[in-house]
């Protein structure tokens, strides 16, 4: 199978990442464990935590997307792990996860808020992207009773399961 790439989307609170650590280190060790890509928006929160794990899992490429740092400044995100590839986009978060969406094979969504829900719901219904959410925090819950997402993603913890999924182009 050729390596995808794997978009990581979620809360980019440090505090979630800690909350979510074990289903972090999951993700980002099933992703190296397979090869693909990691792409994620570069900051300290959740997608930065399973970088982490994807990088120690010998995860080969971490492509990160940021804001302009004028944005990032004054949300008050942190950079996370260090990318093997940085994408500045000079953009607003909302134009900047676009960006990130199109640049993707797949999507796998973590615990996150309003933000994590606008890119699940742009990257399956507007993009036609496979999308897989972790089954914890609220978004299993809120997606599951947005008609247009129904038949479009999968909720799941079970991480070999999830890519399978996304890694199927059925």
């Amino acid at each position: 199978m050729k390596a995808m790439k794997v978009l990581v989307i979620g809360s980019w609170e440090p505090a979630e990442a800690e909350k979510y650590r074990a289903l972090c280190q999951r993700a980002g060790e099933e992703i190296a464990g397979r090869g693909h890509i990691m792409v994620a928006g570069g900051g300290a929160g959740v997608p930065g935590s399973v970088a982490g794990f994807y990088k120690s899992g010998r995860g080969k490429r971490y492509v990160a997307y940021y804001p302009s740092k004028s944005k990032m400044k004054a949300a008050g995100e942190e950079p996370g792990q260090k990318p093997d590839r940085t994408v500045w986009t000079g953009l607003d978060y909302p134009e900047r996860n676009i960006k990130m969406i199109k640049s993707c094979d797949a999507v796998l969504a973590l615990p996150g808020g309003l933000g994590t829900l606008t890119e699940i719901i742009n990257a399956a219904k507007d993009y036609g992207k496979r999308v897989c959410v972790a089954d914890a925090g609220e978004l299993p819950k809120i997606v599951g009773h947005i008609a247009a997402l129904k038949g479009r993603l999968l909720i799941t913890n079970d991480f070999a399961k999830a890519l399978n999924y996304l890694e199927s182009r059925e």
